[in-house]
């Protein structure tokens, strides 16, 4: 029991965003039920699913990004010698932990400027929704930085081997 506890808070992130597609769907198909068969719209239904389908991109990609299952070429790359491919990832993964870290900070920004814009149905604050920038981006600079110490940890390690 304790074994599963910690497996799904590892991958919290994978699940929150499984669940949150599951809602998606489930939201979709009943808007389309409704509409072709009683002629029927639930109006809130088709922000709430935009709002999950954003949400489980953006914390999708976080979770894509912590297992490394993003797409790469890395056909040169892994032609490289030992050290050079280290050395390549860590600047690889450098790079994208600024890229996240400076989109972080454009979320809060744009989350500030928006703050009194409500959605039009459900009549709650847009930054609901944009938080989700902020949850993805901050998530994937968070796990971007790990990998970054990861890396160095593997290139010290390494070097103390030799």
């Amino acid at each position: 029991m304790k074994d599963r506890g910690m497996h799904i808070l590892k991958n919290l992130d994978a699940y929150i965003a499984g669940a949150l597609f599951a809602v998606t769907m489930v939201l979709v198909i009943m808007n389309v039920f409704t509409r072709y068969i009683f002629n029927f719209v639930i109006a809130w239904s088709e922000e709430l699913a935009t709002s999950c389908f954003v949400y489980t991109v953006f914390i999708g990609a976080a979770w894509c990004l912590r297992t490394r299952q993003h797409v790469g070429v890395d056909l040169l790359v892994e032609r490289l010698p030992l050290r050079a491919r280290e050395v390549v990832h860590l600047l690889t993964d450098s790079v994208i932990l600024a890229l996240n870290s400076y989109i972080t900070y454009l979320a809060v920004l744009f989350m500030r400027s928006s703050k009194a814009k409500t959605m039009p149905i459900m009549k709650i604050s847009v930054n609901y929704l944009y938080a989700a920038l902020l949850i993805g981006f901050g998530l994937m600079a968070i796990y971007s930085l790990v990998h970054c110490i990861e890396d160095v940890k593997k290139m010290t390690a390494k070097g103390k081997e030799a």
